[in-house]
């Protein structure tokens, strides 16, 4: 057997290392037994049950929750996709309630929830189309008597950013939990500003997004501890019932690096604040984004965000999304040091050209028909997009490019004209509606 590490303490990941040195013969799932990827297990003796853990994966998760501030945390294994669902059942299932406040341009995951646990949903509007950005007055009009919880992004696509510590104040006067979808703001643990310490009920992070892990790793931070068992039974409904270790691995390695690498997080953070400050002073615009993003208005160099996309490629570097307008750049906190000045000589490199103008997007607020489920699981058809066959009619599924995987109309909502429009824009081809 392998010596246990004198780093921070990794539970998960010493029990992987220590069966695959081991002479155990593999006489269980996976079918791979070990011979690719060595810490491939499934939940054998001694490795624990994620849903129901009390053993390796528990001690793990209240590690992590300790480096949040959190009451208790809970790994996912299906992103925080799977944590957005949980944490919405949980606090339906606390408040015995099945309506929601939540920010009109969330994740779909948000929406699919809503689908399955027939949720009725009050949309909290923002000021500007696809933002996360939402006002006081905002929530706190979108509360009612039959409100079970407040839900909101903490930062979207372009890197906008919501100030969660003024919803919590609303949420805590309302007497409503405040959920909050962190999947691009992990990274906070680090720069300051966590949803969780600024007073957010629960929260979903994806550590993959910008921390050392693998894809598919994320957290569900709890402030209180009385919704664990609420919420782990809505991770076992929603989430496979064979996780991964290997994710599991990684979400406990990545403890360690929050434990002991803070100095190298905050560097690359500086990093990219410099890079920031550098292509503003050459003239380059920018978009007000995160900490852990680079979000060029392409517009202003005569490019849309699609041709500025293409140029990154051919040189070499591939963005994580493009749009008419924008192209996104997006930093985690292991960041190689050699990528700052890369990009930045790849955008100094690209020829300025007399710039470009677009309509800005008209903020959608379709009128609502039917709940979520209701129009999801109605007779539907599928119809092209444009307003020609679709303004009027009420949308029926979840229709949402990627990135930034926000659905445009919500199903239950009547199609208006800017919302065909925007549909079209976006890439949306055809869509369902209801067949009335």
């Amino acid at each position: 057997m392998s010596e246990k590490s004198n780093h921070f303490p990794t539970t998960i990941h010493d029990f992987l290392t220590e069966y695959a040195q081991s002479d155990t013969i593999r006489l269980h799932m996976p079918g791979g037994k070990g011979a690719d990827f060595p810490l491939d297990i499934t939940e054998i003796n001694g490795a624990d049950v994620l849903y129901e853990c009390s053993g390796i994966i528990r001690e793990s998760e209240r590690n992590t929750a300790k480096l949040y501030g959190a009451a208790e945390t809970c790994y996912s294994c299906g992103g925080s996709t799977l944590a957005i669902q949980a944490m919405l059942y949980a606090a339906c299932q606390r408040s015995g309630k099945r309506k929601i406040a939540a920010g009109r341009y969330s994740h779909k995951s948000l929406i699919n929830t809503a689908i399955l646990l027939g949720l009725d949903v009050n949309w909290i509007y923002p000021e500007e189309f696809l933002g996360c950005g939402l006002s006081p007055e905002a929530i706190g009009k979108a509360i009612d008597s039959d409100t079970a919880a407040v839900f909101v992004n903490s930062v979207d696509y372009l890197g906008g950013e919501c100030d969660i510590e003024a919803a919590a104040r609303v949420c805590r006067k309302r007497g409503v939990p405040l959920l909050t979808d962190n999947a691009h703001g992990a990274y906070k643990v680090f720069t300051g500003g966590h949803p969780i310490a600024l007073g957010a009920d629960m929260c979903a992070d994806s550590a993959h997004k910008t921390l050392p892990a693998l894809t598919g790793a994320a957290y569900l931070h709890l402030a209180d501890s009385s919704y664990l068992a609420d919420a782990k039974a809505g991770m076992a409904i929603f989430g496979s019932s064979s996780p991964s270790y290997l994710i599991l691995d990684s979400l406990d390695l990545c403890a360690r690096y929050i434990a002991e690498q803070r100095d190298d997080a905050l560097r690359a953070a500086e990093r990219v604040r410099e890079l920031k400050a550098r292509l503003t002073a050459d003239g380059i615009t920018l978009r007000q984004s995160d900490d852990m993003r680079i979000t060029l208005d392409a517009l202003s160099l005569g490019y849309t965000g699609y041709e500025a996309g293409q140029f990154l490629r051919l040189h070499g570097a591939e963005p994580e999304m493009c749009d008419e307008r924008y192209t996104v750049l997006l930093f985690s906190t292991v960041q190689p040091e050699r990528d700052f000045a890369a990009v930045y000589d790849i955008l100094r490199k690209m020829p300025q050209k007399a710039p470009l103008t677009c309509e800005n997007e008209p903020l959608l607020m379709p009128e609502k028909v039917l709940t979520p489920r209701e129009a999801f699981f109605a007779p539907k058809i599928t119809i092209p997009s444009e307003p020609a066959y679709s303004e009027g009619r009420i949308c029926a599924g979840v229709f949402s490019p990627c990135p930034p995987c926000v659905p445009i109309v919500m199903p239950g909502e009547r199609i208006s004209a800017d919302a065909a429009h925007a549909l079209v824009r976006y890439g949306v081809t055809n869509i369902d509606v209801v067949n009335e």
